[in-house]
């Protein structure tokens, strides 16, 4: 009698009923992603990824990374004094000489983009570290504070530096030239 209910068991699996069951398991599990992939950003495709963008958001490039902001931020070249009257700043690049900034209150969000330093080569990767990948993109995490990310990213020659509210959004845009 115990033989016969395990068997019973063994041949359910391969019936219709498991299979509308397995079906069913699978459309919940990919209804979420397909909602998700639907939603109302755009896309920007580097050579192995594609990259979601918030809608209204733009694309600047520096060197072979490519980044994107909300549309009301400012963005500056070549400075470490961020628009203080723009909700957040995207610097990209740094002078060889950081300049002493106004006094003044930094935006919510401020993300700087500069190129590695020349002493450091971008085989190099910080010791005992592993990389985690960002849109295709190997990236050495490091955490200054509660607010400020470090990210290393030695394929593209840069670091990334991140402080405030929109900062993680906008370093979860990051992709290929």
């Amino acid at each position: 009698m115990l033989r016969d209910s395990k068997m019973t068991r063994i041949k359910q699996w391969g019936s219709p009923r498991s299979g509308r069951a397995l079906r069913d398991l699978l459309a919940f599990a990919v209804l979420p992603l397909l909602v998700a992939a639907c939603g109302g950003s755009t896309t920007a495709s580097s050579t192995t990824t594609t990259v979601s963008i918030p809608p209204g958001w733009k694309t600047y490039t520096y060197g072979r990374v490519a980044i994107a902001v909300p549309g009301n931020w400012a963005v500056k070249h070549n400075t470490n004094c961020p628009n203080t009257t723009a909700p957040g700043s995207l610097l990209l690049g740094v002078p060889p000489v950081l300049i002493q900034c106004a006094a003044f209150e930094y935006p919510k969000s401020v993300v700087t983009v500069s190129q590695l330093s020349s002493a450091t080569s971008t085989t190099t990767t910080p010791a005992g570290q592993k990389p985690v990948t960002i849109n295709g993109i190997p990236v050495y995490v490091g955490f200054g504070s509660l607010t400020t990310l470090y990210w290393t990213v030695p394929s593209l020659v840069v670091q990334i530096i991140g402080t405030g509210p929109y900062s993680s959004q906008v370093l979860h845009t990051l992709h290929k030239s």
